[in-house]
């Protein structure tokens, strides 16, 4: 369960000793803000550096989201797709993936035998395992930030027009309720 109060709120943050030399780009307002557009660019930065980057993803996204003017704690959020209980399912289904892109035959053989030496079966291993691992996480990454934009440019405008149905609604119950009754 998250704490929420104890998130640094933005002032916090932009004072923090460690966060100091950064704290101009951090001053705009466009990467705190809730909007459509942030918010999808935020969602898309973030899945992308949570699949595309093995370590460190959220400090990426963070960098990524200040570029792009997107929002920050989105982007920050959304890396934490990739999280201990989801990296082994992901990276195994990432290097079936990336077999298949590659179009590889056999599985990886990462045990190395006596007649390899080491550089050659860290070679075969990169080749093998690590590449199409890899190159499947990239897949993700691209499909994910791509749906995840979409995604929030679709739920934000169906969440405004519920918003719009419903205050349209109470909007004609009440002025029901303050017409005079003349059917008497």
């Amino acid at each position: 369960m998250v704490n929420w109060r104890k998130i640094p709120t933005r002032e916090e943050l932009l004072q923090s000793r460690m966060l100091r030399p950064f704290a101009h780009h951090l001053k705009s307002p466009l990467i705190w803000r809730f909007n459509r557009r942030g918010v999808a660019r935020g969602a898309a930065l973030g899945l992308f550096s949570g699949f595309a980057i093995p370590v460190a993803q959220t400090p990426f996204a963070a960098v990524f989201a200040v570029a792009a003017r997107a929002n920050l704690p989105v982007a920050a959020l959304s890396t934490f797709v990739t999280n201990p209980f989801t990296v082994p399912f992901i990276y195994y289904l990432a290097y079936l993936v990336g077999k298949t892109a590659l179009r590889l035959k056999s599985d990886a053989n990462i045990t190395l035998g006596s007649d390899a030496g080491l550089f050659e079966g860290i070679v075969r291993w990169l080749v093998t395992a690590a590449g199409p691992t890899y190159l499947g996480l990239l897949i993700f990454a691209a499909v994910s930030a791509t749906i995840g934009f979409f995604a929030v440019h679709i739920g934000w405008r169906f969440w405004v027009a519920q918003r719009r149905k419903r205050r349209l609604r109470h909007r004609a119950v009440r002025d029901r309720a303050l017409q005079p009754d003349i059917s008497g």
